[in-house]
């Protein structure tokens, strides 16, 4: 079965581009504007040293959903981790009308272009980008704060 599987002990292993993974983990906003990679996330998920990962966070402030940072740069093969800092509803939806066909491909190819919700504070969804060809993977993040719009660059390996 390929999709979206959430992890009720909040740990699991890395298993490549089919397996996004929904984990519990409470964290806080560190102040600086490009969020710290989660490092636990590597031991958690057995994930190599390699492999980067990228962290964005989700939070509602000021009647709107923040996302931080809102565009994400990532060799191929690297890993974005989104984190929710809040009690509210958060939903990371691609943009399927403005993905390109091979990324639009390869996301539904892996199961991750559905994510289940994320719903309480800490929650966090982890995607890879093994294989995934170069380009911009647009994306929202909806909830209880709104629409906000995001965008997730896989460079290109030259």
């Amino acid at each position: 079965m390929r999709g979206p599987i959430p992890d009720p002990r909040g740990a699991g292993r890395f298993a490549g581009p089919a397996l996004p993974l929904l984990l519990a983990l409470s964290s806080c906003l560190a102040g600086d504007d490009r969020p710290p990679p989660d490092e636990g996330l590597r031991t958690e998920l057995d994930i190599p040293a390699g492999i980067p990962i990228r962290r964005v966070d989700l939070r509602w402030r000021e009647g709107e959903t923040r996302i931080l940072p809102r565009r994400t740069e990532i060799p191929p093969g690297g890993v974005v981790q989104f984190v929710t800092l809040d009690h509210r509803v958060h939903l990371i939806r691609f943009d399927e009308g403005a993905l390109d066909p091979p990324a639009l491909g390869f996301l539904r190819g892996t199961g991750q272009d559905r994510a289940p919700p994320l719903l309480v504070e800490g929650a966090r969804l982890v995607l890879t980008f093994d294989g995934a060809p170069p380009g911009i993977y647009p994306f929202w993040v909806e909830g209880n704060g709104g629409r906000a719009p995001g965008e997730i660059r896989v460079l290109d390996p030259d």
